[in-house]
């Protein structure tokens, strides 16, 4: 069929088609022609149909057209207006061409064939001119056919018919022909010229079309097949160029398809990997090997490289033959593999810290440890470790990697300010990760962070969230994306330290235990010894001597020391001292000033709340700055104040210090509590020993005037109220027997209900004046004088006037005594201070004699019971009502008035009184 057979539309699209070949593609030919893709496509289906162009697909669904030169003849043969020159020479050249050629008369004999049709079915001119071709098919043609049956009907009946097959293919082997050939059979009828009403057979060898389209199909089975694989596939032909290549390839590489397909392979990669891999398809191809996968990293168009494994198959296509590849990313395994092995090296130092934690005693060292392995683990620039001190709010960076030299140990941040990861941090109670602290919006960084230029980092706590020790972190100067393995890697190793932070204290709490149990135990010992001498020393310097000496002796304790309060300078000043601190002590001031920093010590606050105070530990304590410097050469860690006290009488404060934090707790405090009041009572009992039995005495005389007034009592100055006898009773109680005249009640009853430790008032009776019994508590001076041996001898308010005589032993804390009644009585004036020497009669000896056989209570019974008026007739108070201001019960009261009253006889009576058991 020639072009001018073809219809307008038909031969419109080819005369877009240059004599050279070129090919053009579906889009390019659309636009010159003005039509959509898909009537442009059906147009250029039709042609090549027609053998007037050939096409090929590219890539998954694009194609190029051209005009092979078989096509562009434009004279039919046997048209019959041909110059039999110009036919001579067209059979010569039709011998030269891939066509064969019959030309069939009306009754289908053949009239010519050329040279190509001889040689594609083996046959031989001579014999085959002037043969019907009906029975040449049969015989002679078929035996080079295939499928000969097939072909031979088909040709048959278009003879048969008067029909002419446009076009079916054969595949043909003739005897020469080494390989097969596929020929594609058209018929035409001959219109004029000596053979018209004859026919023109031509066989075109199209075995190259039908090879291409052959590959073009199992390229497109090829290209559907991988389309749906997720990896990237191609294929490359014997000349390392891409033939084929999928969706996920592009994706994978960068490049569009039309610039990969035809591109050689080191456009992906280099020369070396190409080699390498025609090398092992090569082997596969042969059997060498069974399959084969490389590695490889695939450059993309931007530059980058993707780390890739391809796993490599032979790839035959037509005649020749290439490779083929299934291309996977491996980025991910890589990264997974890489996050394995640092996860692995993550659990490996976990476990490595974990032994060190287990065999280590010493907790800085750990924390160093930790701090240096977080920052090679995770390759970060700095770690730290932070511990939390409650008291001011703040977290110290104790430990860390990376800082400046003179960061740690020194720095602080604050543990409660919105500024503070680490404050963040505890509040939030988890991990916290930072990308970038300049964008963070949570908190800002304090300067520890800033000043480093830190970036990201991860922070967690050390301990639980209830009661946190602390603050791990890893920070870095560049932008840094933690995962999820990185922070628990991080909080991992907090919770190692945190379990070594517990054991650690755990033991150091055992040992403290141990210490203090060894201490109890020494100061138990020191206790007994204390109070078996205090009762053989004399005077209360040896006592307060043997205690010093006792307690420096133990190894429980560094030294003790005991001093008192000077009343004038509100200053406490040493008595006696052991334990070889007597340097210490002369640069030491302590105050009981409330007001004086030199107060805040456990001395100042045990004198003045007469309760036992201590320091837990003096690297803690804010209170020690003014003493601190000196107690840190001694090697102290804590210490505690004992205030010696008996019956609200102060003697002083006892000091004792040891090199052990927290010593003084517990049983230990109760017990150095006890020692206090045992050292009181020790002193107390001396001074009333020395009282009674020294010659000479201290009188001292004061005067309070216009007592009355004074206390602003809304009632007359007048009478006389004497205060007579004084007898102690439990819980520092006092009764005071006295009398007041009648105009004297009601001053009487007045001063009951104003003075606090006047509590109350009983009648007795009596003559000329009425007789009272009234009752104290903790009486201020009395409790003192008591304390001191001394007594008041008398006390009379007569007129508004308070005048009161006391006594005490010759030697005793006579300023005590003054500025008790002082503190009392503000307006006090003492008029006497001067030495007396006692007249022993046979009264104060019977008196001596009384107490030294009987035990207080017993003696408290006598004297209330006399005084009270309960051996009077008629008896001013019944035994029921003695007992009641006793507050003991009436048989109580009986049992100790009768065992003091045969003492009594016993001492008067009996020559052997005085061997009998005191009971």
């Amino acid at each position: 069929m020639t072009s001018r057979s073809l219809t307008e539309a038909l031969r419109e699209t080819l005369a877009l088609f240059d004599e050279a070949g070129s090919p053009r593609t579906t889009t390019e030919l659309a636009d010159d022609l003005g039509l959509g893709r898909r009537s442009t496509y059906e147009r250029l289906e039709r042609l090549v149909e027609r053998d007037e162009l050939e096409t090929k697909r590219v890539g998954a669904s694009a194609r190029v057209w051209w005009r092979p030169p078989s096509a562009r003849t434009d004279r039919p043969l046997g048209s019959g207006d041909w110059p039999v020159e110009a036919e001579s020479l067209l059979a010569a050249a039709l011998d030269r061409t891939d066509i064969g050629v019959f030309i069939l008369d009306e009754s289908f004999n053949v009239a010519w064939l050329n040279e190509t049709a001889e040689r594609y079915f083996d046959l031989d001119r001579e014999r085959v001119l002037g043969r019907n071709k009906r029975r040449l098919v049969e015989t002679d043609i078929a035996p080079a056919v295939d499928d000969a049956t097939a072909f031979v009907d088909t040709v048959l009946a278009t003879y048969d018919d008067n029909t002419y097959a446009e076009r079916f293919e054969c595949r043909v082997t003739a005897a020469e022909e080494r390989e097969p050939r596929w020929l594609e059979h058209r018929s035409e009828p001959i219109e004029t010229g000596a053979y018209a009403g004859g026919r023109i057979e031509l066989y075109h060898d199209v075995t190259d079309r039908k090879q291409r389209a052959s590959r073009e199909r199992k390229l497109e089975q090829y290209e559907r097949l991988v389309e749906t694989v997720p990896d990237g596939v191609y294929a490359v032909d014997e000349d390392a160029r891409f033939v084929a290549v999928n969706d996920g390839f592009c994706e994978l590489t960068g490049y569009d398809r039309d610039e990969l397909l035809g591109a050689h392979a080191t456009t992906v990669h280099d020369a070396e990997i190409t080699t390498r891999a025609e090398s092992l398809a090569e082997e596969i191809a042969t059997g060498e090997r069974g399959s084969a996968t490389i590695e490889l990293d695939l450059q993309t168009d931007d530059g980058a490289t993707v780390p890739c494994e391809s796993r490599l198959a032979p790839f035959p296509l037509g005649e020749t033959d290439g490779r083929c590849g299934v291309v996977r990313d491996v980025s991910d395994r890589i990264e997974r593999e890489r996050t394995l092995r640092r996860r692995i090296r993550q659990q490996e130092v976990v476990a490595d810290l974990g032994q060190r934690a287990l065999e280590s005693r010493d907790l800085d060292e750990l924390l160093a440890d930790a701090a240096d392995l977080l920052t090679t683990t995770l390759e970060t620039d700095y770690s730290k470790a932070l511990v939390l001190d409650r008291t001011a709010d703040e977290l110290q960076l104790r430990q860390g990697s990376g800082w400046d030299p003179n960061v740690v140990g020194t720095t602080t941040v604050s543990a409660v300010e919105d500024g503070s990861q680490a404050a963040y941090t505890l509040a939030s109670g988890g991990p916290v990760l930072v990308d970038d602290l300049d964008s963070e919006s949570r908190f800002s960084g304090p300067d520890l962070l800033t000043d480093h230029d830190v970036t990201s980092g991860i922070s967690v706590i050390i301990g639980s969230n209830e009661d946190p020790w602390g603050v791990l972190g890893v920070h870095d100067t560049d932008h840094r994306a933690f995962s999820e393995h990185d922070v628990a890697f991080v909080q991992s190793v907090a919770n190692v330290l945190a379990t070594a932070i517990d054991r650690h204290d755990r033991e150091r709490e055992l040992k403290r235990q141990h210490e203090q149990l060894a201490a109890l135990d020494a100061l138990n010992d020191v206790v007994r010894d204390i109070t078996d001498e205090a009762i053989d020393r004399s005077t209360r310097e040896e006592i307060e001597q043997s205690v010093c000496e006792h307690l420096a002796a133990t190894d429980s304790y560094l030294f003790a020391w005991i001093g008192d309060v000077d009343a004038a300078d509100q200053t406490v000043n040493v008595r006696t001292e052991a334990g070889g601190v007597a340097e210490y002590l002369e640069g030491i001031a302590i105050s009981i000033d409330p007001d004086d920093e030199r107060s805040g010590g456990p001395t100042g606050r045990a004198v003045r709340e007469r309760e036992i105070q201590t320091m837990r530990d003096i690297r803690d304590d804010s209170r020690y700055d003014p003493w601190r410097t000196r107690l840190e050469e001694y090697g102290v860690r804590s210490s505690a104040a004992i205030p010696i006290v008996h019956e609200e009488t102060i003697y002083g404060v006892l000091n004792v210090y040891a090199d052990r934090a927290k010593a003084f707790e517990g049983r230990e405090r109760a017990v150095l509590g006890q020692l206090g009041d045992v050292i009181g009572h020790a002193i107390a009992a001396t001074e009333r020993k020395r009282a009674l039995m020294s010659d000479d005495v201290v009188e001292l005389d004061f005067l309070i005037r216009d007592l009355l007034d004074k206390l602003d009592l809304d009632v007359p100055s007048a009478g006389r109220i004497t205060l007579d006898h004084t007898v102690p009773i439990e819980d520092d109680e006092f009764l005071v027997y006295g009398s007041a005249t009648s105009d004297a009640i009601d001053g009487l009853e007045a001063l009951v209900e104003t003075l606090p430790h006047w509590k109350a008032v009983t009648y007795r009776g009596g003559d000329a004046a009425t007789r009272f019994e009234l009752r104290l508590s903790e009486p201020p001076v009395l409790s003192t004088v008591a304390s001191l041996g001394g007594s008041v001898e008398s006390a009379v308010i007569e007129d508004g006037d308070y005048r009161m005589t006391i006594h005490v032993a010759s030697g005793a804390e006579v300023r005590q005594v003054v500025n008790v009644v002082q503190d009392a009585y503000p307006t006090a004036e003492l008029l006497k201070h001067r030495q007396l020497e006692q007249r022993r009669d046979t009264t104060d000896r019977g008196r001596h004699a009384l107490t030294a056989v009987l035990t207080d209570r017993q003696r408290s019974a006598l004297e209330a019971a006399y005084h009270a008026g309960y051996y009077e007739w008629p008896r001013d108070a019944s035994g029921e009502e003695v007992a009641e201001s006793l507050e003991i019960a009436p048989p109580t009261f009986n049992q100790h008035l009768r065992k003091a009253q045969r003492k009594v006889f016993d001492s008067l009576l009996s020559r052997s009184g005085r061997n009998r058991s005191t009971e």
